[in-house]
Formats: structure tokens, C-alpha cells, sequence
């Protein structure tokens, strides 16, 4: 039977009109795409306790979702105001110092610098000539000015469009607890018209690789952060704040904690407290170190082993996709996919599991307003 060609005009139309569509809403929806999506994992990971303190509540879901979105935001917001104003005291101290140090003439590096080897002796020249005012010295920081602000107003744009898109998924997290059954309905039947009969299975799967990943790199990296912290601040080490900060944000990555933890102790060595730089070093290579393998397991679970690299690609390649949300969201992401296609290709022929129901069961299940 042959195909008349008029009768495929209507056809190739509409498919081109949707697919239109598609791309013009994905336009529309690209700016909120990452805070997006991190709402949503915050959401599914915090929904049973928005629930409890719904019917807490007596049903007032938008009291309890101000309630959930006040905790997270001293969750999220707090620990970086207190680092942020941590760091600007680092600034300002460091400043003082810097016009203290030049008041009585140009000051001499330190002596263990200039005594490094291959590096010494050129950081000396060139501090040298830079009192001087040597004019191929100078002509070379001229040529640094340049890229050097770039990088620094890069660097200031992604650090501010982090913060703006973590308020901004805090705001999304709001309506999306009061909308969640909705939303699981809608997600529900995209997946039974892609997936069928293993639909369930495969939400089951997807919740419980979000839940799971989430708890075990943000538990994780709160227990590192704090550990790290706890040793920073006991040990004299300054500004231990933005350290413990900046730890929670290495710890993304396995040992990331360690590359601040070990030159703190060689500072407190050079300073002489030779006690304090062995109780650092031991702290974060046997303590803050050993978190990752004991916290993260529990958390994540013993099914979930995802391998370094995906973890690493998660980590780097989230950020360069979604900015400072992205080292959060690409791990989840690429986790969810992994144990999807784990699940499918793997166990293709399998039954769901007594554990995987039970969460597919909390799931589906509707809960009362």
C-alpha cells in the first residue's frame, strides 16, 4: 500500500510544531535549570519530614514548607555567611599586615623562601627588582594586571551566581512541597509510558540513588567539614571557619579535606609547634579521612559503589554544566544513571527486590492532606 505524500505533510508538521515547542520551552526554562533540579533533590530528600510536619500542622502545607525552607537555608546560607565573613576579616587583617610591613621600607622574604630549591632564587630576583622598581619587573606585573583582574571577576561572577541559584532553588523548594504529589504523578506516568511494566521498579531505583547519594555526600562532607574544623580551631590554626568551609567543598572528592589538612600542618611546624603539626597531620590522614570510607557507605549503601571517575566527572563536569550547584547535581545525576542502567541492563530478567518495592511502595503511595 503506498504512502501518498500529502499524507505525511500533516504528520511532519505537527512532529516539527512539537518539536518546536520543546526547544522553545527548554530556552525558557534554561536559566532555572540547575536550581531546578537541585530543589527537586532537596525536595525528595527532605519530603518525609515536610510530611510529618504537615500533619503536625494539621495540613497547613504552606506553614510547613516555610518551616522546611527556614532549615534549609540555615542549612545552606549560615555556614556561608559565617565563612564569608570569616574571609573578609582574613582580607582585612591581611591588608593591615601588608602596610604595616612596608611602612619601615621595603621588606625581605621571608628566608625559607628564598632558600627553595629551583624557585628560590628567581622569587628573590624578582621580589628585588620589584623594590626597585625595576623597569623589567614592572613590566611584567603590568602584563599579569590584566588577566589576573579576569580571572578574579570570573571567579567573583561564579561564586555569586552560586549563591543566587542556591537562593533561588530554596525559593523553587517551596512550591515544590506543596505541589509534590502532582509532580510524582506526572514523573509516575512518563515513566510507565517509557518503561511499562518495570516503572515502578525503575522510580524505586531513581528515588533511592537521589536519597542515597545525597545523604552520603553531604552527610559525608558535613562530618568532614566539622572534623576538619574541630581540628583547625584546637590546633591555632587561623581563620579555621573558612578552612572548615572550604573543606566541606573538597570533600566532594575522595582525600579532598587532606590537601588543606597537610599544609596547615606544615605551617604550624614552620611556626615551631611541632606537637600540633603531627596531631594535624595524623587527624586528617587517620580521622577526617577514614569519614569517607565509613560515613559514605552507610549512607549511600553498599549497592551504590560508584566508580572514581564517574564521581570525578560528576564533580567537574556539574560544575562547568551548572556552575557551583553543578559539583552537587553531577554526582546525583550521573549516580541516578548509573544505577538505571545498572538496573535494566544487568537484571533485565529480574524480579524487583523486597527493598526496592518497599521504596517504590513510599513512593506511589499518595499521603493524606
Amino acid at each position: 500500500m503506498k504512502i501518498k505524500a500529502s499524507e505525511l505533510v500533516e504528520p511532519l508538521i505537527a512532529l516539527a510544531a512539537l518539536l518546536l515547542l520543546c526547544l522553545t520551552v527548554y530556552a525558557v526554562v534554561k536559566p532555572f535549570l540547575a536550581a531546578s533540579l537541585w530543589a527537586a533533590m532537596l525536595v525528595l530528600t527532605t519530603w518525609k519530614p515536610y510530611l510529618w510536619l504537615v500533619e503536625r500542622m494539621r495540613g497547613q502545607r504552606a506553614l510547613a514548607a516555610g518551616v522546611m525552607l527556614l532549615g534549609l537555608c540555615l542549612f545552606f546560607l549560615l555556614p556561608i555567611v559565617l565563612a564569608a565573613s570569616d574571609f573578609a576579616d582574613v582580607g582585612l587583617d591581611f591588608i593591615a599586615r601588608i602596610r604595616a610591613s612596608f611602612e619601615a621600607g621595603w621588606p625581605a622574604l621571608p628566608e625559607w623562601l628564598v632558600a627553595l630549591p629551583l624557585v628560590g632564587e628567581p622569587i628573590g630576583e624578582f621580589w628585588q627588582g620589584l623594590g626597585a622598581h625595576d623597569a623589567k619587573t614592572m613590566s611584567m606585573i603590568r602584563s599579569l594586571i590584566g588577566p589576573a583582574t579576569q580571572w578574579l571577576l570570573v571567579v567573583g561572577g561564579h561564586i555569586g551566581g552560586g549563591l543566587v541559584l542556591l537562593m533561588m532553588s530554596l525559593f523553587i523548594a517551596f512550591f515544590l512541597y506543596q505541589d509534590g504529589e502532582h509532580i510524582r504523578d506526572w514523573v509516575r506516568g512518563l515513566l510507565n509510558r517509557v518503561a511499562g511494566e518495570r516503572s515502578t521498579e525503575l522510580l524505586a531505583v531513581s528515588v533511592s540513588s537521589t536519597k542515597g547519594v545525597v545523604y552520603g555526600f553531604i552527610g559525608t562532607a558535613l562530618a568532614q567539614a566539622v572534623l576538619s574544623w574541630f581540628a583547625y580551631a584546637i590546633s591555632g590554626v587561623p581563620n579555621a571557619m573558612s578552612l572548615g568551609f572550604a573543606s566541606f567543598i573538597l570533600a566532594l572528592l575522595p582525600g579532598g579535606p587532606v590537601l588543606l589538612g597537610l599544609p596547615a600542618a606544615a605551617w604550624l611546624f614552620h611556626q615551631g609547634d611541632t606537637g600540633w603539626a603531627i596531631f594535624m597531620a595524623a587527624w586528617m590522614l587517620l580521622v577526617v579521612s577514614s569519614a569517607d570510607n565509613v560515613i559514605k557507605p552507610l549512607l549511600i549503601g553498599k549497592g551504590s559503589n560508584l566508580p572514581f571517575i564517574l564521581i570525578l566527572f560528576g564533580v567537574l563536569g556539574g560544575a562547568l554544566a551548572f556552575g557551583m550547584l553543578g559539583v552537587f547535581i553531577g554526582p546525583v545525576l550521573l549516580t541516578v544513571f548509573y544505577e538505571i542502567a545498572r538496573s535494566w541492563i544487568l537484571r533485565s530478567d529480574a524480579q524487583p527486590g523486597d527493598e526496592v518495592l518497599a521504596e517504590a511502595e513510599s513512593v506511589i503511595i499518595t499521603q493524606p492532606d
